[in-house]
């Protein structure tokens, strides 16, 4: 079947290469006085000229060209308003849900996993403020350089300027089907998607899965206010 549809192309394309030239019909020499003859259909024949052949010009049928790879950068256009949140599937059955708030003066991101919050306060240029860890009643300031974002070796910025290996969908264990852009270091896989907060939706690290989207939302509620944030007791 492929066979058969690419004969049919290659007759499209060698058909629209033919070309036929219209031969222009000359005029009957004039007689030595310049003067033209006068002659009526009974006293001559009028001379024919034998049909001509139109001349067939063929090209070589062209190689499709392929389409450029784009890169990440050039598609990606990640959702980060006021509310959003996307949750996680960890190993070891673990999950974690990262929330983004618009706080003002300041951008607050929320990870809300089982056993405790975290929260990173960023100025409006997303440099960080202060991590703030919530264990059950008691809200706590902690050293910055020990917070680590799960999400953010796997941020698009990182990965931007790498080709998009492959677009497809990917449907989440809540029913929810979005587009993604599939790119790869030559170690890990990453997905991501326009659709989703973040736009993370699945990362492969040494062909093993490491974390993948369960659900995502507009409307996330917020686990540590601003006033607890600004009491924190340091640590």
């Amino acid at each position: 079947m492929k066979k058969f549809a690419l004969l049919i192309v290659l007759m499209i394309l060698a058909m629209a290469c033919i070309s036929e030239k219209q031969e222009t019909p000359q005029k009957p020499p004039l007689p030595p006085n310049g003067t033209p003859s006068v002659t009526t259909p009974s006293q001559t024949t009028p001379a024919s000229t034998p049909p001509t052949t139109p001349a067939l010009t063929t090209t070589p049928p062209t190689t499709p060209k392929k389409t450029p790879k784009k890169f990440l950068g050039e598609v990606l256009n990640p959702i980060c308003s006021d509310g959003v949140w996307a949750l996680y599937a960890l190993p070891d059955d673990d999950s974690i849900k990262h929330k983004l708030f618009d706080d003002g003066d300041i951008f607050v991101h929320e990870f809300e996993m089982e056993d405790a919050v975290t929260q990173a306060w960023l100025t409006k240029e997303f440099k960080q403020i202060k991590t703030i860890v919530k264990d059950e009643n008691e809200v706590y300031c902690i050293d910055t350089s020990a917070f680590i974002n799960p999400t953010e070796t796997y941020s698009p910025e990182k990965y931007e300027n790498l080709y998009i290996e492959k677009e497809t969908t990917y449907t989440t264990p809540t029913g929810k089907t979005v587009e993604v852009f599939i790119v790869s270091d030559g170690k890990d896989e990453l997905w991501f998607s326009n659709e989703v907060p973040f736009s993370i939706v699945k990362v492969i690290v040494d062909g093993e899965l490491a974390m993948s989207l369960i659900d995502f939302g507009f409307d996330a509620e917020r686990k540590i206010s601003r006033e607890e944030g600004e009491n924190c007791i340091s640590m």
